[in-house]
């Protein structure tokens, strides 16, 4: 089964999908930003970490996530984090597509003649 793309970029998951906005290391408490606007909690304890970070110590503000959530004694509350992969930035130089080989054209009479060796 092949994994199709989202406008986004992300792997088409069953996840809702948004941006760490904040991170509070000394609470032990983050926000995502939900696709809507509206911002929703997490505790570093109670949340369930899954994709490409393992610990809470590596989200970043501005991550790409997926999120599921759920209800606690808080209510409403981010239960489980998937860090996606960050997107591969293109080469430097720009797009290389169709460039083929590099070199020259040359005209006809700047040719070596394959008759004259």
């Amino acid at each position: 089964m092949s994994e199709e793309k989202q406008e986004g970029g992300h792997p088409k998951d069953l996840f809702h999908h948004g941006t760490i906005s904040k991170l509070f290391p000394s609470n032990n408490m983050g926000v995502v930003r939900t696709e809507s606007g509206r911002e929703v909690q997490f505790a570093y304890d109670l949340v369930i970490l899954v994709g490409e970070v393992q610990k809470t110590a590596d989200l970043r503000e501005g991550m790409e996530v997926g999120y599921d959530l759920g209800w606690t004694s808080k209510g409403l509350r981010i239960t489980k984090i998937k860090a996606y992969a960050p997107p591969v930035p293109p080469p430097p130089g720009g797009n290389l597509e169709g460039q083929g080989s590099q070199s020259q054209d040359l005209p006809a009479e700047d040719l070596p003649d394959k008759n004259s060796q």
